[in-house]
């Protein structure tokens, strides 16, 4: 497993993705080159052949979409090089010579429903256009649409990709010749039986449309907007909230600071409000970089990581709430995280509502 360096925002890096498949290239031809006289790689040549690359569209907490084009893009240009060297051709020769090609997975179990909103912003931001360039994508329509619990769908771009890869082909159970053999999945899946998920996704689709489903997307961005905007203003009014990094369309991470904490943050000079904000017209996921947010110094934040537990702790035994609390990379201290699912309304009272509880029990942390 080969982890590629990622922006400071969350999103793959797609011109390390390249560099690191070049260097691969580069041991590929080594040991190409390594061979015995029967045409053999030798003992010390090592070949490592990429052959999936996974995105993410919404990742679990900073909710970042990884630019989808530009990765497919990297890995086409991969095999278009392999196939211009004629590796394939050259299998009778050296058997260790394969053709190219890389599996290019989508997972959007999170942020992945963007794909029924109609906002230009939106499927821009969440590139849900690209997704069709992918071999194949997930998502979890029981996360941000409501659908019961559990609804995963997986989608590939190659007819009969499925039933290649898992058929088994038993006749005791498959018939071609039997009335709707088309219909039956059984053998597409190496679980064979299952339940009927789908329905679940066709009846929530069947019921609210594409554009229904599309509105509940866009609600939750408009939502989310609203608790950004309110995070901002407490903390240029308050100094008790700012913003942990930059906020995408549908995660928000934030932390809360208690009077302690923003008497030493004052002392210190570090402001609780964000610097050099853009507008750039496409909401909470404008043009920031996780440097437009406050950086909490290592011996304040473990002590901030501490609040966060005990907040957490005490909003839970009070029966007030259950709000998530996780590390960020680009913070030492952990910070709560907000996500919107379901197709329950959040309104500005519900804001206020979260916030002001917040306060009222982490005030003397």
């Amino acid at each position: 497993l080969i982890v590629i360096p990622t922006h400071s925002d969350g999103r793959m890096d797609a011109s390390a993705l390249a560099k690191k498949i070049e260097e691969l290239e580069l041991l590929e031809q080594t040991s190409l080159d390594t061979v015995t006289a029967a045409g053999e790689p030798t003992r010390t040549a090592r070949k490592r052949v990429p052959f999936f690359v996974a995105c993410t569209a919404g990742s679990t907490v900073r909710g970042s979409f990884d630019d989808i084009a530009e990765i497919v893009k990297v890995c086409r240009a991969y095999e278009s090089r392999g196939a211009s060297r004629g590796l394939a051709s050259n299998s009778d020769n050296h058997n260790h010579h394969y053709e190219r090609s890389i599996w290019v997975h989508v997972d959007g179990a999170w942020g992945g429903s963007a794909i029924f909103s109609s906002r230009p912003a939106i499927r821009r931001i969440t590139h849900a256009d690209d997704i069709r360039h992918a071999d194949s994508f997930t998502f979890n329509p029981h996360k941000m649409l409501g659908a019961p619990q559990q609804t995963t769908a997986f989608i590939v771009r190659h007819r009969h990709a499925l039933r290649d890869a898992n058929a088994a082909g038993a006749k005791y159970l498959f018939d071609p010749r039997k009335n709707g053999a088309e219909y039956d999945l059984g053998d597409l899946s190496y679980t064979c039986g299952r339940r009927t998920d789908a329905v679940k996704l066709w009846a929530l689709w069947k019921y609210y449309g594409r554009s229904g489903l599309g509105r509940r997307v866009d609600q939750k961005v408009d939502e989310l907007e609203m608790f950004v905007e309110e995070i901002r203003k407490r903390g240029r009014e308050e100094k008790s909230f700012a913003l942990a990094c930059k906020p995408w369309l549908f995660n928000v991470n934030f932390f809360y600071f208690p009077p302690r904490i923003r008497r030493i943050l004052e002392k210190r000079g570090i402001t609780t409000t964000q610097n050099n904000v853009v507008e750039s017209g496409d909401g909470i996921a404008g043009a920031m970089d996780d440097d437009d947010f406050i950086q909490i110094p290592d011996d304040i934040a473990q002590d901030l990581a501490n609040v966060s537990v005990l907040l957490k702790l005490r909003l839970h035994e009070a029966g007030e709430m259950i709000i998530p609390y996780q590390p960020l990379n680009n913070q030492k201290a952990d910070c709560f995280r907000l996500v919107l699912a379901g197709k329950k309304d959040f309104s500005f009272k519900d804001i206020c509502h979260i916030l002001d509880t917040m306060e009222k029990y982490g005030a003397d942390l």
